[in-house]
């Protein structure tokens, strides 16, 4: 055999099958890291879709407790159902309007008396004139069809003096579902997002329309039987990736499940297979059209670099024969060396492509996971902040009571908590309008906020009221400084029109006692202090003793 021709065997040998060999390992990994992306798109879409679900519904519920939080409401319906005063029943109207007009995406408010029976609604056509009692095994919020709309049901009790009064139903537009669902970004051309509620038989009942079937909602089930159906196993609690499983249409796709627990549930994105594949494939051909084309070059630079070592050899070992003859010549000169360093300096650049190919991927999953987690702090700092005052919401004003509190008990030391409510504050709605009343629940809330320690805390938790909590703050300490806050909001001036005027605040305080058994205790001890406070002319600050008494400071002789 010719040199030439076993040089260009041993080059392909040694560069060729070994190349061949990497690069169909590497599509198999591709294929397979690809479709692992995928399944990560999906599991990411598949969480940011629940916690915007979660914080929708939290604002529901935010304002589900604004709205049964007032306290003139609450009055007005206890009276109303001891004396029929219409008068009462005329209060109860303005303010659910006003409630509705504060308020966007509601549909409409329904009051009910302590029996289920409706006593005021904004709508034209109460949805129910008469409801069950509101048991505290089931959901808050409820999705539900009314007139051909899905509607977000939620349902609250009210309570005047530790007794239970009534309940109070709000209907809201379900735009944030609908919107979710018509947005199919990053779910190709197959995908979809499914939402369902659970049957009272057990089954996956879908709560929107579907892209494949736009009259589903509440009318298309899946039976809890089916255990290999995606949207099954989100209701069952179960959130992970289910591979080739058939959806409502037996098609096989590729689907994230969610769980939203605390409502009852399901959430699903899916891919049909069919495009998962044909995305996977086409990468795949992609790789081997690059396989084919580095291959072949590798083979002829093999045969090419082949040549030109054989060639130099070849022509020494004919000047040596000619030497044997008797002919004398100068020896060629050899080359081709500086061809094998090119070639190699190419296989090293084709190694670099490789791994930079690797570093673009890992950085891309940096960028999406580096946005996911901005996107869980935006949505974490909205779901605890009143987007009208900036203070801390009714949802995080809880967990610090409830921690205080615990923390208080558990150290023996002193806490108080406040309730204050802007006194007639319908009346400045009404008189200079919203946004004027908004100003002052605003500059109410800057005051508040500048005047409190760094360990207190302060948050909004009805149309116009706030809470105060104040740790290691004695009673004296308490009571002057609530004094201080009273008279320094009465001195506030706002403007409107060349118009000047000045509101107050009534304020409600209770203390922490051996005898309370819970923070909710502490809260009802302070609103039933409030609602003294009221009664007794408003601006000012009303005890709740720990035998139960009533006393405004300032006045320690008066109880009730």
């Amino acid at each position: 055999m010719k040199l030439k021709n076993l040089l260009i065997l041993v080059f392909i040998l040694i560069a060729a099958v070994p190349l061949f060999v990497g690069l169909h390992s590497l599509n198999q990994y591709t294929g397979e890291h690809y479709r692992r992306q995928v399944e990560s798109h999906l599991e990411s879409l598949s969480l940011i879709a629940k916690k915007r679900v979660i914080d929708v519904v939290e604002r529901i519920e935010d304002n589900t407790a604004l709205v049964a939080s007032r306290t003139q409401m609450r009055i007005s319906l206890s009276r109303w159902m001891d004396s029929g005063d219409p008068t009462e029943l005329d209060k109860i109207h303005r303010i659910l309007d006003d409630a509705k007009n504060g308020l966007r995406h509601l549909k409409d408010i329904s009051l009910y008396d302590r029996q289920g029976r409706l006593v005021a609604t904004t709508a034209d056509q109460p949805p129910v004139r008469e409801l069950p009692p509101l048991r505290s095994s089931e959901p808050t919020i409820r999705l539900g069809l009314e007139a051909d709309q899905v509607l977000a049901v939620s349902r609250a009790p009210l309570t005047l003096n530790d007794e239970s009064i009534g309940f109070i139903r709000l209907a809201f537009f379900t735009d944030f579902i609908a919107d979710l669902v018509r947005d199919r970004t990053g779910l190709g051309m197959t995908g979809e997002w499914l939402f369902a509620v659970r049957h009272e038989s057990g089954d996956a009942l879908f709560a929107v329309p579907l892209k494949y079937d736009p009259q589903a909602a509440f009318r298309r089930r899946v039976s809890r039987d089916r255990m290999d159906v995606p949207i099954i196993q989100a209701l069952l609690g179960n959130e992970l990736i289910m591979s080739n499983a058939p959806d409502y249409r037996e098609t096989r796709v590729l689907a994230s499940t969610r769980y939203i627990s605390d409502l009852d549930w399901g959430l699903v994105a899916k891919m049909n297979e069919e495009e998962v594949n044909q995305l996977v494939n086409q990468n795949r051909i992609y790789i081997y059209f690059s396989e084919f084309v580095i291959v072949s070059l590798a083979v002829l630079a093999g045969i090419v670099l082949s040549v030109y070592i054989a060639g130099p050899i070849e022509k020494l070992k004919a000047h040596t024969a000619k030497v044997a003859r008797g002919s004398f010549e100068e020896p060629p000169e050899t080359g081709g060396w500086q061809e094998v360093k090119e070639l190699n300096a190419h296989f090293r650049l084709m190694i670099e492509a490789l791994k930079d190919l690797n570093e673009n991927l890992q950085k891309k999953v940096e960028e999406r996971t580096q946005a996911l987690n901005a996107a869980n702090e935006k949505l974490s700092l909205i779901a605890t902040q009143d987007p009208l005052t900036g203070l801390h919401n009714r949802r995080y004003f809880a967990e610090r009571l409830e921690q205080e509190f615990s923390r208080s008990s558990r150290y023996d030391s002193s806490l108080a908590l406040v309730i204050l409510d802007v006194d007639r504050f319908k009346k400045i709605n009404d008189t200079y309008g919203h946004p004027v009343g908004d100003e002052v629940l605003k500059g109410v809330a800057d005051h508040l906020a500048a005047a409190i320690r760094e360990s207190d805390v302060v948050a909004r938790i009805g149309g116009e009221e706030f809470c105060l909590i104040l740790p290691e703050c004695t009673k004296e300490s308490a009571l002057l400084f609530l004094e201080r806050v009273r008279e320094e909001l009465s001195a506030l001036k706002f403007h409107t029109n060349g118009t000047r005027f000045s509101v107050t605040c009534s304020f409600g305080v209770a203390f922490q006692e051996a005898t309370t058994r819970s923070s909710e205790v502490l809260m009802k001890h302070a609103d039933q202090a409030l609602y003294q406070a009221k009664e007794r002319g408003r601006n000012q600050v009303v005890e709740y003793l720990e035998d139960g008494r009533l006393v405004s400071v300032g006045d320690k002789d008066q109880t009730s």
